[in-house]
């Protein structure tokens, strides 16, 4: 009766497949190519070792991971089709895909993620915190289409930081030999090998990097013949070049008093959706005053969340309300609520704090360190405005990204700054902000607190989110009472392209069905209609086929 049943809904998923096996007119098509106006040159083509957010989309095209987050920060099947956690909550058992390969033809097998996830232990890769390398015991790979992993200590966020970032599946026939895995005369990491969709072509630094089409991607060829990231650091130039016709997908966050104009520019497509990352102000509480408490509160009540979002961000986006998204709805407070604009308020706390104010009218003064955007600037502004009428003198020192990473992030020179970040998939990704030491951490306020540590630690150890979101509703409560952070703004995304391109990952034929940054669904009108059996439904019908003969030896 198993094996009826599954040839039943084999017969059924082809069914559903023979629309596509036919001469499509209206519907996906093959060839052509996307240009993309992207905001930097990637740091490496090794996604793994560090920070990388210039390279991530490019990468994602690159390489692929066990698992991976779709538009709706879902966790979906990548490189394992499907995976099993024990009662325990210690040992993830990964299926893997059997048809892979490699772009150089080599196969992929287990043994590659063995040594992928070892390496991201010993080289303290950029996802060594995220997924608790330290807390990995051991990993065994029984035989090439089945990886296992074994924890210490339970881990409930493990799968979800997997699905994440520096979590993609590197090649150990290419890589496991090297001693430093960012080494400048490494091959890998100038000209990379992966199991992706597409595959690298070149790279111009400062210019272009050009992927073209995997022809024996295992999920089948993409519907795109290249894909083509131009680098246009600047906002307002890339958004001109997309206007003028020289890029179809602006992978920018244009200036937001553009968007009215893009939206009513014929041939423009332009999405919005609230994302889980948010704008917050940051007090660096080594530097005095802002190791106070109340200055910190006086300077929350100061400051109009409301103003900000009207003026910083054109009304695009929400006042944020809590001490985390509320995006991640399972496990966000309802019931916290931060300081309300009060500077009446703001200026008795000051008062009774003992912060006179002196000849001037200031009571002391505060730098102000961002990086060069016009959000962040007009933010800025409006803050010091604001601190102006409670007192407290704000100078303002606007320095390009990388000098910013030098200054604040490593170098410590700033009282206040704001910054923005993705706080999913899971809530234990807000530990990296509130607890820890820069640079392995984002903790930029230096925060120290040991319950909320302790209830980190106990939350990420139950599985049950009803259970597990007692810890961080309290750990909320917390720092709505000790303000290292004044969230400001919960942010919107924005997807703009061209409206001749079809099946992007946040769009409804293709959501849920890819990662976000997966572009192997899209296609373009003006590609050649499918006609027969093309390479993609071979490669699924391959992947259902492998997965029936794993059910069946079962």
């Amino acid at each position: 009766m198993r094996v009826i049943t599954l040839v039943m809904l084999f017969i059924v998923v082809l069914a559903g497949l023979l629309p596509i096996f036919n001469s499509q007119p209206k519907g996906p098509r093959m060839g052509g190519t996307l240009v993309i106006a992207h905001w930097g040159d990637p740091l490496s083509f090794n996604p793994d070792a560090q920070v990388d957010d210039a390279g991530y989309i490019i990468h994602s095209m690159i390489f692929n991971k066990l698992v991976t987050l779709d538009s709706d920060y879902n966790v979906i099947p990548d490189l394992a089709y499907k995976w099993e956690v024990s009662e325990d909550g210690k040992v993830y058992t990964f299926y893997l895909y059997r048809n892979v390969t490699w772009h150089d033809g080599t196969p992929f097998t287990s043994a590659d993620v063995a040594w992928t996830l070892n390496a991201i232990k010993e080289f303290k890769g950029v996802a060594y915190e995220d997924i608790k390398a330290e807390n990995i015991e051991k990993i065994e790979t029984p035989d090439d289409y089945t990886v296992v992993v074994h924890l210490k200590e339970p881990y409930a966020p493990f799968i979800q930081f997997l699905a994440w970032y520096g979590t993609f599946i590197l090649p150990k026939h290419i890589y496991e030999n090297v001693t430093d895995w960012l080494s400048p005369n490494f091959t890998a990491i100038q000209h990379p090998i992966g199991t992706g969709p597409f595959k690298f072509v070149e790279w111009v630094k400062g210019d272009h990097i050009t992927l073209e089409a995997n022809e024996n991607f295992f999920r089948g060829r993409p519907y795109l013949d290249r894909i083509v990231f131009k680098v246009i650091p600047d906002a307002t130039s890339a958004l001109q070049a997309f206007l003028a016709g020289e890029a179809d997908l602006l992978n920018h966050r244009p200036p937001l008093t553009e968007i009215p104009r893009l939206q009513a520019t014929s041939g423009v497509k332009v999405l919005m959706e609230p994302v889980p990352s948010r704008w917050y102000l940051c007090y660096n509480m080594r530097h005095p005053p802002l190791n106070d408490t109340r200055v910190r509160r006086a300077i929350a009540h100061a400051i109009n969340r409301t103003e900000i979002v009207e003026k910083a961000e054109s009304g695009y986006g929400f006042v944020a309300e809590g001490t985390y998204t509320p995006a991640i709805e399972w496990a966000y407070n309802p019931n916290v609520k931060l300081p309300e604009y009060d500077p009446e308020k703001a200026n008795k706390i000051l008062d009774e704090a003992g912060y006179e104010r002196g000849t001037d009218g200031f009571r002391f003064k505060l730098s102000y360190v961002i990086w060069q955007g016009p959000e962040e600037e007009a933010m800025g502004q409006i803050i010091k405005e604001r601190l102006k009428e409670i007192g407290i003198d704000v100078e303002i020192k606007v320095l390009e990204f990388s000098l910013w990473l030098e200054k604040v992030y490593k170098g410590d020179e700033y009282d206040l700054t704001v910054v923005d970040g993705f706080q999913g998939p899971d809530p234990a990704n807000l530990r990296f902000r509130v607890t820890g030491e820069p640079p392995v951490s984002l903790n930029l306020a230096h925060y120290n607190n040991t319950e909320v540590i302790e209830l980190f630690e106990k939350g990420e150890k139950i599985a049950d989110p009803e259970l597990r979101k007692e810890y961080y509703w309290k750990i909320q409560e917390i720092l709505a009472e000790d303000l290292p952070y004044l969230p400001l703004v919960d942010l919107m995304v924005f997807h703009i392209y061209k409206a001749e391109f079809h099946g992007f990952p946040w769009e409804p034929e293709a959501r849920g069905k890819v990662g976000y940054n997966d572009y192997r669904l899209v296609w373009w009108e003006g590609g050649e209609p499918i006609v027969g059996f093309r390479a993609m439904d071979k490669g699924l019908v391959t992947n259902i086929l492998s997965s029936m003969r794993e059910d069946l030896c079962e």
